[in-house]
């Protein structure tokens, strides 16, 4: 197992410390990476990956933008798991996921369990990874400069096959048109930002969301196995337990999957799924609490390392309002909160790592995500283009380390 590197924010830790805690980190994760690659088995060395990843960030922002000795030594070491990370993830995806992507129920058959749930839980899972493996090569072919643009070129290719995977595995998967959980809306996000890199893929966006609504109200008014917001595997497994009012709302009492939906169909000008969504809260689900999240004062200090809960949410929003109302509204959250931009990661350039918090400790993605996506949808729906290349700014314009 590879220990915390020490204390909150490693601050109480001194250089020397510090450097050795993210050598210790990055030596060990190679050697699990070298052992599951021996046994033919890469999913520990996958979680523990992003994990180590996460909390060597933790001890190098507190050097980014230094110019320093120990400064130097620290990122060669985080640069040595960030390698790491994207080789394992690579191994991963081109051995359990790519090479049956687009064969008809080949991803829910190598679950290998007679179990839906555990066919669920595990094909969100990977829609999430494939999504943030995107992300990554995305974020790459930005930083690419004009005289590398083989390795652009290259990125981007790593995109298109990333999300052309996610929309054969949803294809080819019945599975993924319906979430078991509601914190399932994170692995959703995910997929759905990177194929909405491409605005070729925008119309997949639409009508897989509009598929998920229709058959989560369905599930719901027929007490099926609708997206709930338990986290027991028992408890799931039970789901539902009885059909009682009591139940139903206890299993449905907030919910963050059927705001994602409704806001990207408001972005993608999906006016019939973004009216179903406010449908569903007015006549089934007046009970539960919708929400979005957004990072507070204090998320830096636990964001990376999930030591305690931090963020805040907004829960009374404009969703029976014209789409336009609703975008507005959310997206002025974004300007009224300033902490996404402190963030270290955002601010050193590194925002996947973002994605990758969110995912690893479950945190629903930050909006502020969006705000450029939603700039480059307004102007392609107005007629205007985009870019040249047809691809997005980055969400932020923070200095890479």
């Amino acid at each position: 197992m590879i220990a915390r590197p020490g204390p909150q924010n490693g601050r109480a830790l001194d250089d020397p410390q510090r450097v050795t805690a993210i050598r210790q980190m990055s030596i060990c994760l190679w050697i699990l990476f070298a052992w599951a690659r021996e046994a033919e088995n890469t999913e520990s060395a996958y979680r523990a990956s992003e994990f180590t990843l996460l909390h060597a960030w933790n001890i190098v922002k507190l050097y980014a933008g230094k110019e320093t000795k120990t400064t130097r030594t620290v990122e060669a070491a985080f640069f040595a798991i960030f390698s790491a990370y994207r080789e394992i993830c690579t191994e991963f995806q081109a051995k359990n996921v790519l090479p049956y992507a687009d064969k008809l129920h080949a991803a829910s058959s190598a679950v290998n369990s007679s179990c839906g749930l555990d066919i669920n839980l595990k094909l969100f899972d990977l829609l999430g990874r494939l999504g943030t493996d995107g992300i990554w090569a995305y974020w790459n072919a930005l930083r690419c400069s004009e005289d590398e643009k083989e390795s652009r070129e290259a990125s981007l290719e790593a995109v298109a096959v990333c999300a052309a995977s996610i929309k054969s595995l949803i294809a080819s998967n019945p599975v993924l048109l319906l979430p078991a959980k509601d914190d399932q809306a994170i692995d959703i996000f995910i997929a759905a930002l990177l194929l909405a890199t491409d605005p070729s893929s925008r119309n997949f966006v639409s009508s897989w969301l509009r598929e998920m609504i229709d058959r989560a109200r369905f599930s719901y008014e027929v007490n099926g196995k609708y997206p709930c917001v338990l986290h027991s595997y028992i408890e799931l497994l039970e789901h539902p337990q009885s059909h009682d009012a009591e139940n139903r709302e206890k299993a449905t009492s907030a919910s963050i999957l059927y705001p994602v939906i409704a806001l990207w169909a408001a972005l993608l000008d999906d006016d019939e799924t973004h009216g179903k969504v406010a449908r569903i809260k007015q006549e089934l689900l007046q009970h539960c609490t919708f929400q979005f999240w957004y990072p507070d004062e204090t998320s830096e200090n636990h964001f990376y390392t999930n030591s305690e809960s931090h963020g805040a949410t907004l829960a009374d929003f404009a969703l029976d309002r014209p789409k336009e109302e609703f975008l507005a509204q959310v997206f002025g959250e974004c300007d009224q909160s300033p902490h996404f931009k402190e963030l270290s990661a955002v601010k050193f350039g590194w925002w996947p790592l973002i994605i990758v918090a969110c995912r690893h400790y479950r945190l629903p993605i930050p909006l502020h995500l969006l705000q450029a996506l939603r700039k480059t949808i307004t102007e392609s729906n107005s007629g205007n283009s985009p870019s040249a290349d047809g691809h997005e700014e980055s969400p932020s314009s923070g200095t890479a380390m």
